[in-house]
């Protein structure tokens, strides 16, 4: 894997294919559970698993990366009852933009069909990337692992290097010191200049909620955050990285020059906006 993108039927290992949707929402899982209670009520906060499939609710926020379906089709196709079930819910809870996301390898015939009957239409992909446990790039900038007593400086620069509100900041930071996690920031000149976390099931990690400060952007931060998760999971047994990101944006790019590959696109399908 050296940033090409693959073809959908290059991951034909099925225990691989599998991993990669499991830990989405694993981590996700594991992420949103852990915030504090009071935050997560004045987030509206929400998740919980309808057998394979993880579902989560973030009332405060129309927005599809808190309102959606995880892992639909995990090893299993989806089926009618659940497309019907889904949408109904999330229509229940007043949000026009959640998403359903459904594995490309586990799509029945009839999903289009099931998808016209709930009036769901495909909103756009998420692209799905993996790169194997060949070294990394160089590190640039000077990386640190978060340490307990740091969590909320983790939380604040990823908060803000989002451009989210200071609330977010407990969330981000939520999972600081969890057996399966490590968390990163990466200093420029001495200051905290971006953030970035690993989940980390078996011999798969994930690698997510990289953000970089507005000041510090487009020098390498997160280049230097991915190098050194990389590096860290090699030492740990990882065979298997995965990310994904919401387009082939700068994040895309930027873990494709590390030795990713977009493995798949994976299709998001909710409400047709009118006009």
């Amino acid at each position: 894997m050296s940033g090409e993108i693959l073809k959908n039927d290059t991951l034909r290992d099925e225990k691989l294919r599998v991993a990669l949707e499991r830990i989405d929402a694993d981590s996700w899982e594991e992420l949103c559970r852990a915030v504090p209670d009071d935050v997560a009520r004045t987030l509206q906060l929400s998740v919980e698993r309808l057998d394979k499939v993880l579902v989560s609710h973030c009332l405060v926020a129309d927005a599809p990366l808190g309102n959606r379906a995880i892992a639909l089709g995990l090893g299993q196709p989806c089926t009618r009852e659940q497309i019907l079930t889904l949408a109904a819910r999330f229509r229940g809870t007043g949000m026009r933009n959640f998403a359903l996301q459904i594995s490309p390898y586990a799509r029945p015939a009839e999903l289009e069909q099931w998808l016209a009957e709930a009036e769901l239409v495909l909103r756009g992909y998420t692209v799905k990337l993996v790169r194997d446990n060949t070294p990394p790039p160089e590190i640039r900038w000077n990386t640190r692992r978060v340490a307990l007593e740091d969590k909320m400086l983790f939380g604040d620069v990823s908060a803000r290097g989002f451009e989210r509100p200071p609330i977010i900041a407990y969330w981000m930071a939520s999972t600081v010191g969890f057996p399966r996690w490590r968390h990163y920031l990466a200093y420029v000149d001495g200051q905290p200049a971006g953030a970035a976390a690993m989940y980390i099931d078996g011999d798969v990690a994930w690698l997510g909620i990289g953000s970089t400060l507005p000041e510090h952007r487009q020098r390498g931060v997160q280049q230097a955050l991915i190098s050194r998760r990389i590096a860290d999971g090699i030492e740990l047994g990882i065979r298997h990285f995965v990310a994904e990101t919401e387009s082939f944006n700068t994040s895309c790019q930027n873990l494709m020059r590390a030795g990713f590959a977009c493995a798949y696109e994976r299709p998001n399908f909710g409400i047709a906006f009118s006009g």
